[in-house]
């Protein structure tokens, strides 16, 4: 039944949220680190405890510290844990393993002196494996974390830095899976804002070049255009355009809008999500931000909700935007 449990817990820090690995980074307090009842005589000590499991104690003391190694069995269940301490600085290591093939290690370190901590680990299981770390210090509060983890359905991994003390922190994140859909985001937060973006796959370029139907030729800014050209070619303060409405941007500044020309960059950014291009200025529309303070508004579909998104004009891809 131990060895059920391990495999359980391990598959649980497998699927928990990333996001709580930048909590324990940005919490001080030397890392999270308590090491109570640790001194206190050389000692080694032995004890069985229920359904046959067997553990054993050293503990040495030291002139400056101490030294403590702990063991446990069951069967094919099997705990080491290291911990010592000497001049003000802290190390703590372990690793445990089942007769199912799932381990799980350990270690880390804290400094009371420095304020300087960190804190690694890993797990792997039949459901797939992950690693994480975090380091920071206390007095400063700056901390930086990541994180990676597979199995057999994708792949992920992030990474983020902040300051515990003012409240700010950014982290990216990657993954896909096993159908070939990407997933790229970032999340920010300064004074209690969160931000976050993420790029929405293009359904038609994760797979193909997403400037192969222009022979290759990738799109690049014409500075007489609106919006650089990438919309079609309508030169800068035409009266002859069709005007689609406008939106009033976060600056409160009032963009207009107009139609996208077909076989344009932009047009073929709209034909692969699936949108249809519509007048800005009613709620509940998806408006796309693009280059040149240019923006365009389109009806939301199944792959595109209603909301604010930015442009990556390198391959063809949209980012929501949110806070």
């Amino acid at each position: 039944m131990k060895s059920k449990r391990l495999a359980a817990c391990a598959l649980l820090v497998f699927l928990a949220p990333v996001a709580t690995d930048a909590a324990r980074g940005g919490g001080g307090g030397g890392g999270g680190f308590r090491f109570p009842n640790d001194t206190g005589g050389g000692a080694s000590h032995s004890s069985t405890g229920p359904a046959g499991t067997s553990r054993t104690t050293s503990v040495n003391d030291t002139s400056s510290g101490y030294n403590r190694t702990t063991t446990a069995n069951n069967g094919s269940y099997s705990k080491t844990a290291n911990a010592g301490a000497s001049n003000g600085t802290y190390n703590r290591s372990g690793s445990a393993s089942n007769g199912y093939g799932a381990t799980h290690n350990s270690s880390g370190s804290a400094n009371s002196s420095t304020g300087n901590y960190s804190h690694s680990g890993g797990s792997n299981t039949a459901y797939g494996n992950n690693q994480h770390s975090v380091s920071g210090n206390t007095n400063t509060g700056n901390y930086n974390r990541s994180a990676s983890g597979s199995n057999a359905y994708g792949s992920y991994n992030t990474s983020g830095s902040g300051n515990a003390k003012t409240g700010t922190y950014s982290q990216s994140t990657n993954a896909s899976n096993i159908y070939g859909q990407q997933y790229h985001g970032t999340t920010s937060t300064s004074n209690g804002t969160v931000n976050r973006s993420a790029y929405v796959t293009n359904p038609v370029y994760s797979s193909y070049p997403a400037w192969g139907w222009n022979a290759g030729v990738a799109w690049y800014p014409a500075p007489t255009y609106w919006g650089g050209g990438f919309w079609g070619p309508m030169a800068v303060g035409v009266t002859s355009a069709a005007v689609y409405g406008a939106i009033v941007n976060a600056n409160n500044q009032k963009v207009t809008s107009y139609q996208v020309e077909s076989n344009s960059p932009g047009a073929k950014l709209l034909s692969s999500y699936h949108l249809t291009q519509v007048p800005c200025g009613p709620p509940n529309l998806v408006v796309i931000y693009g280059p040149d303070n240019s923006v365009i508004c389109a009806r939301p579909n199944n792959l595109v909700s209603a909301g604010n998104y930015a442009l990556d004009s390198s391959n063809l891809t949209i980012i929501s935007q949110t806070a």
